[in-house]
């Protein structure tokens, strides 16, 4: 069944939902009177029938609880990289169950965005993380927030916050998961394709970062974000 998020509902039974997501309704979709989608509110699902088309409207016929969402709440720290791979993270960090992603601006970063470019950029990178919840079944999108210099970050911190570090070698140097209470915020800051140099890492570590290691190979700054992301969700949700 096709999954939504509602924008707004009107006396706890008409939700509301974007234009954009009608149009997919009625003219990707084809759906007609009388089908019905999943309508997600306030992580709530609601199951609802389009009781008409023109006006668009839809009614709430039942609803049910779900648990899809980490017990954790998620943050990635993401350093702007160059062409569409800021796109690829936001997908994939969404569908890997992340609550916050907040574009970070570093020394090596090949691409920059000022305040002016992030704000026109900002509405896709929302795009692209509903639709990956809507895919994924989850219960919320992700916030898109940036873009941050290092020194910045100090207002966005978790309970327990680490940056991966290529210097810091084996799974020894990994997260300490012994550490982490059920329920603890966590973050992780991955560097642009270039690294981080030693004086960021430096200024990570003052502000509350904890490096790590993501193991012996380097990798691509995407593939990092993956890789950690992965790890963390997989023990997580089998703790």
């Amino acid at each position: 069944m096709q999954r939504y998020f509602a924008i707004d509902f009107i006396n706890n039974n008409s939700p509301i939902l974007n234009t954009n997501d009608i149009h997919h309704i009625l003219h990707v979709m084809r759906m007609k009177k009388g089908d019905d989608i999943e309508v997600i509110y306030h992580r709530k699902v609601c199951i609802c029938r389009i009781s008409s088309t023109t006006p668009f409207s839809l009614e709430v016929i039942s609803s049910n609880d779900e648990h899809s969402e980490l017990d954790s709440e998620i943050t990635l720290f993401f350093c702007l990289s160059k062409g569409h791979k800021n796109d690829l993270v936001i997908q994939k960090a969404t569908e890997l169950g992340v609550n916050r992603i907040i574009l970070v601006e570093t020394s090596r970063c090949v691409q920059h965005l000022d305040d002016k470019d992030f704000i026109k950029k900002r509405e896709r990178y929302l795009t692209i993380a509903k639709e990956a919840s809507e895919q994924c079944r989850r219960l919320v999108i992700p916030s898109i927030e940036g873009v941050y210099s290092l020194k910045d970050l100090s207002l966005h911190l978790c309970k327990h916050n680490y940056v991966a570090y290529e210097k810091c070698k084996g799974s020894k140097s990994f997260i300490d998961f012994n550490t982490i209470n059920k329920g603890d915020s966590i973050s992780i800051l991955i560097g642009p394709e270039g690294g981080l140099d030693i004086e960021e890492v430096e200024l990570l570590e003052q502000i509350g970062f904890k490096p790590i290691s993501l193991g012996n190979r380097i990798l691509r700054a995407e593939t990092a974000a993956f890789y950690a992301l992965s790890i963390i969700g997989s023990h997580l949700e089998n703790e």
